[in-house]
């Protein structure tokens, strides 16, 4: 078991029992049974689940700790960016996957954050808060507990996290822009996406950092999150990212799309100030990409 340790920062009008519910993303199940072994205290007293909590009460609750990380450890070379006892933010590498999927078991980032855990006598089951396709690089969180996986989980949907990519697009943009097409499932293909009417809403939004007559260097920020998003609206609008096999063509010297999940500024769980995390940019994307500065 784990013993975690909350303050109540606000005026409240409920229960314990109802609080740490929702606080700590319990089920009613499990509130049931760590009130009935008396693994609730409030100001250091055990509590009973029908206490009413007044703002500035300590609450400390043990929570079951994770058995394994549900994936092989893996040993290997791995940028931390961000580190909490809650929140690990790392750097992913091109030409990987986040989690395993299919018939790839091992090489992903997961195996080698559970190797990270494991090297330091940790054990949290890997929980990727959100995915960045195999070929593009940058920054990605993983919430080391299930209340912190669910807390990010939740920000992400009412977008209080924000994420910025980088990335070069064939032609010249000369002006900010924002792309809104409901994005689904390529009828042909069920690995790729396309702009689709009865998808689900997408939202992409592109600041001009660069051009010339033949590339754009962009600044993109998510309002929704799904799959290739950023490389099927730039696709659409007649901008594919470059290097992009799928969705463009692929050009010398990219062997990969010139995609770079750029920065994620997020409210820590368990805090009250945002923090910013910029990942570096990779060289293999280029002298345009790597120098810009933002504006």
């Amino acid at each position: 078991m784990s013993w975690r340790t909350y303050t109540v920062k606000e005026e409240v009008d409920t229960t314990v029992s109802a609080y740490v519910k929702e606080r700590f993303s319990l089920s009613s199940r499990n509130v049931q049974m760590i009130f009935r072994k008396k693994r609730v205290k409030v100001n250091s007293r055990v509590a009973h689940s029908k206490r009413m909590l007044r703002k500035g009460d300590v609450i400390t609750i043990e929570l079951p700790q994770d058995k394994d990380y549900g994936v092989e450890v893996e040993k290997g070379p791995i940028e931390v960016l961000y580190e909490d006892e809650h929140t690990l933010v790392v750097y992913k590498s091109p030409f990987m996957l986040v989690h395993p999927a299919g018939q790839t078991k091992y090489h992903t980032l997961s195996n080698l954050v559970a190797g990270y855990y494991a090297k330091r006598g940790e054990v949290h089951k890997i929980r990727p808060v959100h995915r960045l396709d195999r070929d593009t690089t940058g920054v990605i969180m993983f919430g080391k507990t299930r209340e912190a996986e669910q807390y990010y989980t939740k920000q992400l949907q009412e977008g209080r996290i924000h994420r910025v990519y980088r990335g070069l697009v064939e032609g010249k943009i000369t002006s900010d822009g924002v792309v809104n097409e409901p994005i689904g499932v390529d009828p042909v293909f069920d690995n790729r996406r396309c702009v689709d009417e009865f998808g689900q809403d997408a939202v992409t939004e592109y600041h001009v950092i660069e051009y010339d007559d033949v590339q754009s260097l962009l600044e993109f920020t998510l309002l929704t999150g799904r799959t290739h998003q950023i490389r099927v609206h730039m696709a659409h609008i007649g901008h594919p990212i470059i290097g992009d096999a799928m969705y463009g063509m692929r050009k010398k010297p990219y062997t990969r799309q010139a995609l770079h999940a750029y920065s994620l500024t997020f409210i820590p769980y368990g805090q009250s100030e945002l923090v910013t995390v910029i990942a570096p940019v990779p060289s293999d994307l280029g002298r345009e990409l790597q120098n810009k500065k933002l504006p």
